[in-house]
């Protein structure tokens, strides 16, 4: 192994422990339990002498007592302490539904009120073998619409994004929400509608079993993480999803559309989240300066620029 690849593989060994630390830290971890150290043996008591023997007549034998079960019935005494049955949890003996039976259950589930005011429920697209995975919050009116997520204007910016790490967003990635129904007006989910939805994607992650999830907007990274921080805090910082699959936090594709003073900034935050991702999957890494695969700069910003990417992609070329 080369110099270089064990630089690496201690990066990436350094950023999956910085993110267990960081999400017991989250949860109020405050140390490291210990084990305990070497004991001295302990000494043992003398064991007292026998009294000397006395002038009352020796014990019956034990073949002059009789038994009231008798000689063939005799129950043997335990000595070992009594086992008492522990009550297996429901949680311990569930499996884990396959990805069909996951879609044929959410098609027909009413557990929320989102049931009743729903075009079509929206379960996921691309390929459920892929190594990484991307988690939005909810469907919009479009996704509501064909059944699909992602498939309007932020899913057309996703598109892009993928594209500019080097993958096919149907071949390479895996794509679903928090939420398999629109929540009215697109607002954001309730936690009533949050906690009824979670277990499918819980299992649908368990289906896939990605190397690195991507989550996309405050829902999406609170509810994975079961955090109450905001995705300003966490994006661009690897954590544990379950405590074991490593999950990058960035902004969801919607925010990047949303004119503000700050958009250009949160486009280039975004590319260098995904430039993590890439790394950490061992995807080649753009040219440093340059633009990421399928790039164009805008007319105004000149050819030789070597600034850093703002996402301003072309227009996307998927056909309908």
């Amino acid at each position: 192994m080369s110099n270089e690849e064990q630089r690496a593989e201690l990066a990436s060994i350094a950023a999956s422990l910085r993110a267990h630390l960081e999400l017991s830290f989250d949860a109020g971890t405050t140390g490291i339990p210990r084990g305990p150290r070497n004991k001295k043996p302990a000494v043992t008591a003398p064991v007292p002498a026998a009294p000397p023997p006395s002038s009352v007549e020796p014990p019956l034998s034990p073949a002059s007592i009789s038994s009231p079960f008798g000689p063939e019935t005799a129950k043997p005494v335990s000595i070992a302490p009594e086992t008492v049955p522990v009550p297996v949890s429901e949680s311990a003996v569930a499996t884990i539904r396959s990805l069909p039976m996951l879609e044929e259950q959410v098609k027909g589930c009413t557990r929320c009120e989102l049931a009743k005011t729903r075009t079509n429920t929206v379960f996921s697209r691309g390929n459920p073998k892929a190594h990484l995975v991307f988690v939005g919050e909810a469907p919009g009116a479009d996704e509501d619409e064909q059944g699909l997520p992602f498939v309007g204007k932020a899913g057309q910016l996703l598109d892009k994004m993928i594209a500019a790490m080097g993958l096919d967003a149907e071949k390479d990635v895996y794509v679903c929400n928090i939420i398999k129904c629109r929540p009215p007006g697109n607002r954001r989910p309730t936690a009533e509608e949050t906690n009824s939805c979670i277990p499918y994607l819980h299992d649908q992650l368990a289906n896939v079993s990605p190397k690195v999830i991507v989550a996309m907007g405050n829902t999406s990274v609170q509810t994975l993480l079961d955090t109450k921080l905001g995705i300003t805090r966490l994006r661009g910082q690897w954590k544990l999803y379950r405590g074991k699959t490593l999950l990058m936090p960035t902004y969801h594709p919607s925010y990047l559309l949303r004119e503000s003073p700050i958009q250009k900034l949160a486009k280039q935050e975004a590319w260098e989240d995904l430039q993590k991702v890439m790394k950490e999957l061992g995807l080649p890494a753009p040219a440093k300066g340059a633009p990421p695969p399928g790039y164009r700069p805008p007319p105004e910003a000149a050819p030789e620029s070597t600034a850093t990417p703002s996402l301003a992609f072309p227009p996307s070329t998927k056909k309908p």
